[in-house]
């Protein structure tokens, strides 16, 4: 008789996790924050349909912590929906072999940091 095979102990943070790993985490973590964000998101735009209410914000969003938070939240949604593309694509067989998968994990992360270099730059400049 043979033994009965245990669970085997993980250490995750002595696991090498490939960049495709890395950017499906990615996916569910930057989701995970926007949802949260959102009602923070709506309430602020609601307040910004009053006068008084667009002037305080207008403050308080040109300060530099309010612009970096911004900015993260940009590249958070950025990264979300240029990952979900690739898990589309991923759905379609497309980009399912290892290569592949790894290019298109490198595509999404810098293509995301492009976009809000030059969307912050834009927009916050």
């Amino acid at each position: 008789m043979r033994p009965v095979s245990r669970p085997v102990y993980l250490n995750l943070f002595k696991i090498h996790l490939p960049l495709p790993g890395w950017v499906s985490i990615l996916q569910r973590m930057s989701g995970a924050v926007l949802f949260f964000v959102t009602p923070v998101l709506l309430y602020l735009l609601q307040t910004s349909f009053d006068a008084d209410g667009y002037v305080q914000l207008q403050v308080a969003l040109h300060a530099p912590l309010a612009k970096l938070a911004l900015t993260f939240l940009l590249w958070g949604y950025l990264q979300h929906l240029l990952g979900g593309l690739r898990f589309l694509l991923l759905d379609i067989h497309i980009g399912a072999d290892l290569a592949t998968a790894r290019r298109l994990s490198a595509a999404t992360l810098l293509l995301s940091a492009i976009l809000t270099l030059i969307i912050a730059g834009v927009w916050l400049g």
